[in-house]
């Protein structure tokens, strides 16, 4: 019985310093893909758009979502009242939309741990709720999501999602 609980004991052990036991350590993140920046620590955006390919005018859902992962509250301090937002750009690189208007008061967004935060728009690539910068054309856009710079720009922060408009 004494040489059972040793095994025992010993495989358990074993599977601890391995890592496949109760103190597995998670894998690191991946580096964000080139042109996007790294959230802060404990913060997740992501962008889901459906359909991906669709003709202008058709119902499309887009979906930004700001996830605090952490256990901790969060909290960041942006100098005008945009705090995060969504972004469509052409493959050029130009921003088409949307437009915002970002008063001069600070703000500051709190996130409580598990809290999340969703903007969902239904867009059919030319109404003016999305308020683009100019028509947007068939062709292939990339949307992301994060935080907003000084300039009323998105910083990228999640994984660019891409969508194509066809022609008719």
């Amino acid at each position: 019985m004494r040489i059972q609980r040793l095994i025992v004991s010993v495989l358990m052990a074993a599977l601890a310093l391995a890592g496949c036991g109760p103190r597995a350590r998670h894998a690191p993140e991946p580096p964000p893909p080139p042109g996007v920046v790294a959230a802060p620590p404990g913060i997740k955006f992501s962008v889901k758009i459906t359909p991906t390919r669709f003709t202008l005018g058709e119902h499309v859902v887009l979906e930004a979502s700001l996830f605090n992962d952490s256990t901790d509250d969060i909290e960041q301090r942006f100098p005008r009242s945009c705090t995060w937002d969504y972004e469509v750009t052409a493959e050029d690189g130009r921003v088409v939309g949307p437009i915002r208007a970002c008063e001069g008061e600070e703000e500051t967004l709190r996130l409580e741990p598990g809290e999340l935060r969703m903007i969902m728009r239904d867009w059919q690539g030319r109404d003016r709720y999305f308020s683009t910068t100019e028509p947007v054309l068939p062709g292939t856009y990339k949307v992301t999501a994060g935080f907003i710079d000084e300039s009323g720009r998105v910083i990228p922060m999640a994984d660019p999602v891409r969508v194509v408009i066809l022609q008719r």
